[in-house]
């Protein structure tokens, strides 16, 4: 395999890894996005609670029961929707520590991609010069 092709190669992996790296960043937006729903669901349940009064305010008995089951379930979905938040705060650091180390291996890979293209443009310029030192003998020899 000739070196040009092994710097193409190693750009298309470079490309590979930057697919890996995005896929995996709206991943994450989408689970932060998704944290930032519940946590909006939390606070407007506890807005209900809180306009919803007194239970004992209510006045009859049925309407003060009414009312007490009222908050129970809005408490009950509350605490539903704080543990499926905390669950998806646990799920969007893994994805974040994936997308570090993805973004780790994509900048590896850049780094090898660039130290080859590097030693590459090296070997070039040598050649030229070797080519250009050969025709200046050669200039050289006939002018004598």
């Amino acid at each position: 395999m000739s070196q040009p092709e092994d710097v193409r190669r190693l750009g298309l992996m470079v490309q590979l890894r930057q697919q890996d790296v995005d896929r995996l960043q709206s991943e994450v937006e989408g689970k932060r996005q998704l944290q930032e729903r519940y946590r909006r669901n939390i606070l407007r349940m506890g807005e209900l609670c809180g306009q919803s009064g007194a239970s004992a305010d209510a006045g009859h008995p049925a309407l003060a029961r009414n009312c007490a089951d009222y908050k129970g379930a809005l408490l009950g979905l509350m605490a539903s929707q704080q543990q499926d938040l905390q669950l998806a705060e646990a799920d969007a650091a893994v994805s974040q520590r994936a997308l570090l180390q993805a973004s780790l291996r994509r900048e590896v890979m850049v780094q090898v991609r660039d130290q080859a293209a590097e030693s590459l443009l090296r070997l070039r310029l040598k050649k030229e010069q070797k080519q250009t030192d050969e025709l200046a003998g050669q200039a050289w020899l006939r002018g004598t």
